[in-house]
């Protein structure tokens, strides 16, 4: 058996904290039981013992799904073959012990959409009951949508899942939520009418909540579901600001929904794209009233990092093209969003082919509080590129007691420690880099340490355990290797 490399980093003994606790990195062996594309389909599902499950695609059955039981090596142990095809994606998943829950759907036919739910026992990895249950089936007419979303409470406990029909031809349209307690039991089921919906969430206790906003003259309508085993309840509130764009339900702290995303000003062509900031909403499901509204315009620093420039250039416009959320995570106090500058290169090769290259510039970073108070604004510098759009773009954001951690593949010739004076040089995914992690104290604190130097291996994935270790997958070519972090 290849033998398990154990590296004790002794990340900052000073302080209070997890921003200035040790860590302990822990890296298995490369692998190759994995292909790539089945490395960056991962999703894990739970521990049984020593050993770690995870759904993913099976290259040996063309890209079918299926359970894998793996140790710290990434070697296949035990293989579950899933009667999914690729078209299949995961909407929700749920661990019970050592049994994991998925729920997964496949729109990819025009004229059905079908939702299947099935249950894994990890220790012996074999389908629960023997068997995929179809959930829920739609026939489609021309023209018809059928929408598909869910979600895991943060106790746990509860799953959600809301479906979306739309009738094209009589305008018109059905959802159902459905909720189930741990064990996919079904609580309750009932039909109601939600508004527009661009995110769900499940409190602690088992309701299931949606998002949606529109734009209404120079006012942004929000509207939000509360739907309970006793029916549900709609509300729709304005707010006189600028235009809200991708915003997300990211966490529901003591009966507060936590919500952000970015706008765009009111002023601007929405086919333009710009970006001014960060926005945040905190509505109260007691009192059922928007409790926090906040606009975070970018500053010059922000603009400087997410444009790649010297931190010290006076920037005269205060907006950007093509910004966008890259992660979202809770936290203890409230939540924290990630955003980026991100764009695309195409062009045709002399032999009519078309090849394409993916931009990333710029981390900016914003926590805020249950009120939706802004915490703390940190930036990042980053400057990186992808030529065939897989996945290696990928950072892990999480939080770690009161501290925001953030783990990802980075230019080996970046500083150090925390420095974002000067501009990042470029960094092509799968080059020679180091693997970084970013830890901002609750006060704003900024840590940098670095957790493996000069290694091709890139981060792909992410995942926390129910230990509270943190689990990374990197990938180097066809090498896979599992990295457990400990706090």
């Amino acid at each position: 058996m290849k033998k398990l490399l154990l590296i004790g980093l002794l990340l900052g003994l000073i302080g209070n904290g997890v921003a200035g606790q040790a860590v302990t990195l822990t890296k298995g062996a490369e692998g190759k039981s994995l292909d790539k594309e089945s490395v960056l389909n991962m999703w894990y599902l739970g521990n049984s013992e020593d050993l770690s499950c995870w759904l993913t695609t099976d290259d040996d059955r063309d890209d079918d799904w299926c359970v894998v039981s793996m140790d710290r090596n990434m070697n296949i142990l035990r293989r579950l073959a899933l009667p999914l095809d690729k078209d299949y994606r995961v909407v929700a998943v749920n661990e019970n012990g050592w049994t994991a829950n998925v729920i997964m759907v496949d729109s990819s036919e025009k004229k059905s959409t079908v939702v299947v739910r099935f249950s894994v026992e990890m220790d012996s990895l074999v389908l629960a009951e023997g068997r995929v249950d179809t959930l829920a089936s739609f026939t489609l007419a021309k023209g018809d949508r059928c929408k598909v979303w869910g979600a895991v409470s943060a106790n746990g406990q509860y799953m959600g899942l809301l479906t979306l029909q739309e009738f094209s031809s009589k305008k018109q349209y059905t959802a159902t939520a459905t909720m189930y307690d741990r064990a996919m039991n079904e609580l309750w089921s009932q039909e109601f009418p939600v508004g527009t919906t661009s995110s769900v969430a499940v409190s602690d206790l088992g309701e299931l909540l949606t998002l949606g906003y529109e734009r209404e003259a120079v006012e942004e309508r929000f509207l939000v579901s509360v739907i309970g085993d006793r029916g549900g309840e709609n509300y729709s509130m304005t707010v006189n600001c600028d235009r809200v764009t991708d915003m997300r339900i990211v966490n529901v702290l003591d009966r507060k929904m936590i919500c952000a995303g970015v706008f765009s000003p009111t002023m601007s062509d929405p086919e333009d794209q710009l970006v001014g900031g960060t926005v945040m909403m905190v509505f109260d499901l007691d009192s059922t009233h928007i409790t926090g509204f906040t606009l975070n315009p970018f500053q010059n620093e922000d603009v400087n990092i997410l444009m790649n420039k010297k931190t010290k250039k006076v920037q005269k416009e205060k907006v950007m093209p093509m910004v966008v959320p890259l992660a979202y995570s809770a936290t203890p106090y409230g939540a924290v969003l990630a955003v980026g500058h991100r764009h695309v290169l195409r062009y045709k090769n002399a032999n009519g082919t078309i090849s394409t290259t993916y931009f990333t510039q710029g981390i900016h970073l914003v926590a805020i509080d249950d009120n939706a108070n802004v915490k703390w604004v940190r930036n990042l510098r980053r400057n990186d590129i992808e030529k065939d759009e897989d996945g290696m773009l990928y950072m892990a954001l999480f939080a770690e007691n009161d501290t925001v951690c953030l783990v990802k593949s980075e230019c080996a010739k970046y500083p150090a420690d925390y420095n974002i004076a000067k501009e990042a040089k470029e960094y092509e995914m799968g080059d020679k880099g180091n693997l970084v992690l970013y830890r901002v104290a609750e006060d704003g604190e900024v840590r940098k340490d670095i957790l493996e130097q000069k290694t091709k291996h890139m981060l792909v994935s992410a995942a926390k355990s129910e230990e509270g270790s943190v689990l990374l997958v990197t990938l180097k070519g066809r090498k896979s290797r599992l990295v457990e972090l400990k706090f």
